[in-house]
């Protein structure tokens, strides 16, 4: 087998693993599996922003340690949520050392909707399995606060946060 082959397999594998730990955050939210989001999800030193948390609020969150997730993370029940993505884009350096992933998102409730964009950087464990090291949750649109403190004027758009989109995506105005 040549080289350029070998290299083109590898980042179609690299792919495939990038968007499987990409299908196991799904997972791991939508069952309350907190364990499962951070050993098989994120690296040990990653870090994640949450614009517009808590939901409403025009705040960003930063969460960089273990305990800063799971404080986040766990409270989350699986009381009939359901995250779904669309247009998924993995992008694997030349040297596969690194994947960029860009998603667009809608998470849906009994008592409302939430939609925005996902990006993320993932990289190899050295065991065929990748790794999110950092994780965008860019709020765009939703949630029906009807029974929360945070008020959003129709129709639920609000000014992008600070943070933005790292890769250039949608950001409502």
């Amino acid at each position: 087998m040549s080289a350029d082959l070998e290299r083109r397999i590898a980042r179609l594998e690299a792919i495939e693993a990038v968007r499987y730990a990409f299908h196991r955050y799904f997972y791991a939210i939508d069952n309350n599996n907190i364990d499962l989001l951070i050993n098989e999800v994120f690296t040990k030193d990653a870090v994640l922003v949450i614009s517009n948390y808590p939901p409403g609020s025009g705040q960003n969150l930063l969460l960089d340690t273990e305990e800063k997730i799971r404080a986040v993370y766990g409270p989350i029940k699986a009381d009939g949520h359901r995250h779904n993505a669309s247009n998924t884009s993995v992008w694997v350096n030349d040297d596969i050392t690194e994947a960029k992933v860009t998603s667009f998102f809608v998470t849906t409730i009994a008592w409302g909707n939430q939609g925005g964009m996902y990006e993320g950087t993932f990289v190899p464990m050295g065991d065929g399995t990748w790794k999110a090291k950092r994780w965008l949750v860019s709020s765009q649109w939703g949630w029906r606060l009807t029974d929360t403190e945070y008020k959003m004027p129709a129709p639920y758009l609000y000014e992008p946060p600070s943070v933005g989109t790292e890769m250039g995506g949608y950001q409502p105005k």
